[in-house]
């Protein structure tokens, strides 16, 4: 109900400013019967390998069977028309199956056709204060770390939320994101159905729907501190885990607030936390988490930075839940290889986790296009629930370079790598890693 109140009371408010134009005899910017047709698309080729990724049982030490290699293949075709400035519709088309060396099985091609992107946008209104997204897109509020996935088990196929999307400008550099969607835990629309889980929580179909609503508000009005406020109601309804069993719905709530001071031209610093919060039957969830980071910028290109994360885990001994959903932030934002690492508890459900580690990165050649960045650092938990009994989940180091493969053509690529030396608090002590090389192709 409350998803349905956000899109149409944004649908109200857009047909308001229509009229009101009308009303004013304001002419548009362009005529319009000005209409602008546009296509396009990519093909992504990635390969991916990784082994010994630790679990926190002690049967299996490690998840997916160890040893894992295979190609993934991606092709999206992208339409749309604009007429004016205000009035846009986009769509996407997305297919991707994928190649087994060793490890789980392959896609069955041609897999699935997924629409990930449809929708309308309405640019401009109110004196043009009010941009308005309404349908199928593609998201990320604030710093992403929360919001940012709206398929989280998609793997890398999808990302789109299904809702509304108001962005109002209260000043120049002053904004207020206003939200309301809805995602299901099976696309419908798609062709070649597959019966993929797209939301859940845990291993398998779970068939869980989750809702949000809420607000992000960003100022950057003063030159050396921005700031970030943001509220979220999400609600995880009643899912079934592998065994059978149901889990309740939950309705969690979560506010937080991030600081961006800039203490001179090369030293700046970011700091963001949240607190979350839950009264539904059999949570009680009551949960933190915590970034802060020092980052000290030799040129525009080239910095070296300090940071840490925290993220609270289930403190047994207690009959209230202390772990942190991260909401849409189920996704590698801190690791592509620790993101299986969780897969006892839900592939990409962060928490329990305390990171402390340094960042080096550089940009150079034609507007930055190449770029390098490097990681090493620790990691810990707070609550000490794995098979190994310890509180170090072990040394983590990552390498992510991107260059340009042929401007002209508009190829690119990347290559990435995660190394990881267990902890105490796995049985496992294997080192293990996570490779990807990707050549992406857009036309």
């Amino acid at each position: 109900m409350k998803i349905l109140t956000v899109t149409l009371a944004s649908l109200v408010a857009a047909g308001m400013a229509f009229a009101e134009d009308a009303a004013d005899g304001a002419a548009p910017a362009e005529a319009p019967s000005e209409v602008r047709f546009r296509a396009g698309g990519d093909f992504r080729l990635r390969q991916e390998a990784f082994d010994n990724v630790p679990l926190k049982t002690a049967e299996p030490a490690v998840t997916r069977g160890g040893n894992n290699n295979y190609f993934r293949y991606r092709t999206r075709l992208v339409g749309g028309v604009d007429v004016g400035d205000i009035f846009s519709f986009n769509a996407r088309a997305a297919n991707e199956f994928r190649t087994r060396n060793t490890g789980l099985e392959s896609y069955e091609w041609p897999d699935e056709l997924i629409l990930d992107q449809f929708n309308i946008r309405l640019t401009g209104l109110f004196d043009d204060r009010v941009d308005l997204t309404v349908g199928r897109q593609d998201v990320v509020l604030g710093s992403g770390r929360l919001f940012a996935e709206g398929t989280a088990k998609d793997g890398s196929r999808t990302q789109y939320f299904d809702g509304a999307l108001a962005r109002v400008r209260l000043a120049e550099k002053r904004t207020l994101d206003l939200f309301g969607f809805y995602g299901s835990c099976e696309d419908d629309f798609a062709v070649g159905h597959e019966h993929r889980d797209l939301t859940g929580l845990a291993g398998g179909y779970n068939d869980m729907d989750e809702i949000s609503s809420g607000f992000f508000f960003d100022d950057r009005t003063l030159e050396d501190f921005g700031f970030g406020l943001y509220y979220v109601w999400k609600r995880n309804t009643s899912w079934r885990l592998p065994s059978g069993d149901r889990m309740g719905a939950e309705d969690i709530h979560t506010a937080g607030a991030r600081l961006l001071p800039k203490f001179s031209e090369e030293v700046s610093a970011e700091f963001e936390g949240a607190f979350q919060w839950s009264g539904s039957d059999g949570y009680d969830r009551r949960a933190g988490f915590g970034f802060g980071g020092l980052k000290y910028s030799f040129t525009p290109t080239t910095y070296v930075s300090a940071n840490f994360l925290w993220l609270s885990g289930d403190d047994a001994d207690t009959a209230r839940r202390e772990d942190f959903d991260t909401l849409y932030g189920r996704y590698p934002w801190i690791s592509e290889l620790m993101i299986y690492a969780f897969d006892g508890d839900g592939v990409g459900t962060w928490h329990n986790l305390e990171y402390a580690y340094a960042e080096v990165g550089h940009a150079w050649g034609d507007k930055g296009a190449h770029r390098v960045k490097a990681t090493v650092g620790q990691l810990f938990a707070p609550e000490r629930d794995g098979a190994g009994g310890g509180d170090e989940r072990g040394w983590l180091g990552t390498f992510f370079y991107s260059f340009p493969l042929s401007s002209a053509n508009g190829i690119t690529g990347h290559l990435f790598l995660d190394v990881l030396e267990p902890g105490d608090y796995y049985v496992s002590d294997k080192t293990a890693y996570f490779f990807r090389w990707q050549v992406n192709f857009a036309f």
